[in-house]
């Protein structure tokens, strides 16, 4: 793994994105192209003064999970035709996840991943959804990190990197707002916001024989 960190900030997630310290203090931004790189030490140092809501993580781990999103104050908002293009993509108007845009993709579900979106040769006439030529809008995507796929025992102790004392002291105080409870089927402890009725588990095994 190589000796690159970037810096998130828990507080700023935008939709699903995580966001990230830009370089030279530059506030923060879910683009990772904008994010400040650190090196271990660099990021550690930062950590060990920073706020509970700061977190450095492994810049490769990032990368290697990284989708192209694409912002909707970037592009037209409405149908844009242009004379000769042969390569049309289209998202659903009026839905977003943050301020990323849901692109019509062939064969599956819309996708804000611009990766997988479909691309047509010409416009079609489905209600409810804005076209744009291809070019366009891939010189305006940028890539995204999703906050779910954070693994911090990979990414951040694995990495290298020590949880600060007064991190791991505030981490405690705040503790869990969960309600623990075992599975009546595998007794396998379920940790759910519902402190009444049992919600079910997980496990493949109790699958429709632990829910109410």
């Amino acid at each position: 793994m190589k000796n690159r960190f970037y810096m998130l900030c828990l507080r700023e997630t935008v939709g699903g994105n995580a966001s990230f310290w830009c370089r030279n203090g530059h506030g923060y931004n879910t683009n990772i192209d904008q994010a400040h790189v650190y090196t271990l030490e660099e990021a550690q140092s930062r950590w060990n003064t920073a706020r509970e809501i700061d977190q450095p993580i492994s810049a490769d781990s990032v990368d290697a999970l990284a989708v192209y999103h694409v912002d909707h104050q970037h592009i037209p908002g409405e149908t844009t035709l242009v004379d000769g293009c042969t390569q049309y993509v289209a998202f659903e108007k009026g839905r977003w996840d943050g301020n990323d845009l849901y692109w019509l993709s062939n064969g599956s579900l819309p996708t804000t991943n611009f990766a997988n979106a479909s691309v047509f040769n010409e416009p079609g006439e489905l209600e409810g959804l804005v076209w744009l030529p291809f070019s366009l809008v891939d010189s305006k995507k940028r890539r995204t990190f999703a906050i779910r796929q954070m693994d911090a025992r990979k990414m951040v102790q694995g990495a290298g990197l020590r949880i600060p004392d007064h991190i791991r002291k505030a981490r405690r105080r705040k503790g869990s707002t969960k309600t623990r409870w075992n599975c009546p089927v595998c007794g396998r402890f379920v940790y759910q916001d519902n402190p009444y009725d049992f919600e079910g588990c997980n496990n493949s095994l109790c699958e429709g024989a632990c829910h109410g």
